[in-house]
């Protein structure tokens, strides 16, 4: 089996995974945000995101075939986004083992990489879900999931931008995130999943 076939048939694992750790990263927000406790919820947030790129590039072989172009850039935005996102990961395991600083009060690499990795992340799902919408391969709800996390994040820069930033909506927004990838998994595993056993041929038919 090549690397993109076993990518590919590990995509709905991944964003369940994802969903599952941005369920934890949710949580965190919520303890945070209704008991004013901090938790080191940065780790499981970026953690999330860079195995849910895992899952997006799992789509990629299912793409390339009818929108080669268009699925050749989502994939990179896509590779551009895990690599962001694994940097993160790792700044934020030295932050929680206390070895750096958080990474809002990183050096300019950690908020590069926040910045690089949020943009290429938000360039992949829109690429990935229009890729979807213009292929029979993955029905509508694929597409449809795949502009959620782009939507959530809009909302939440639109929030930040007009200045309305209540404790409870990074709990919100974080949970919408989280559902939206457990959506995504359950819904490529279903459809992947055999309806049934073919029925036998006439030929296949045994007479005694």
């Amino acid at each position: 089996m090549t690397w993109w076939g076993s990518l590919e048939r590990r995509s709905a694992t991944a964003f369940l995974v994802a969903g599952a750790l941005l369920v934890v990263f949710a949580v965190l927000l919520g303890v945070e945000a209704f008991m004013g406790r901090s938790a080191p919820e940065d780790l499981f947030g970026p953690a999330g995101f860079l195995v849910a790129m895992v899952g997006l590039l799992g789509l990629y072989p299912t793409l390339v075939d009818q929108t080669p172009k268009l699925a050749r850039v989502a994939a990179g935005f896509a590779a551009v986004a895990a690599v962001g996102w694994f940097v993160i990961t790792g700044l934020s395991i030295t932050e929680v083992a206390g070895i750096l600083p958080p990474l809002e009060d990183a050096d300019v690499v950690g908020i590069t990489a926040i910045l690089v990795a949020g943009l290429a992340m938000v360039l992949a799902y829109v690429s990935f879900g229009v890729a979807s919408f213009r292929l029979e391969g993955h029905s509508r709800a694929v597409g449809l999931l795949l502009i959620a996390p782009p939507a959530i994040f809009g909302v939440m820069l639109t929030g930040g931008a007009v200045g309305y930033t209540p404790a409870w909506s990074a709990f919100v927004l974080g949970s919408g995130q989280a559902l939206v990838h457990l959506a995504l998994g359950a819904t490529l595993r279903a459809e992947t999943k055999p309806t049934g056993l073919a029925e036998p041929t006439p030929t296949e038919v045994r007479h005694d």
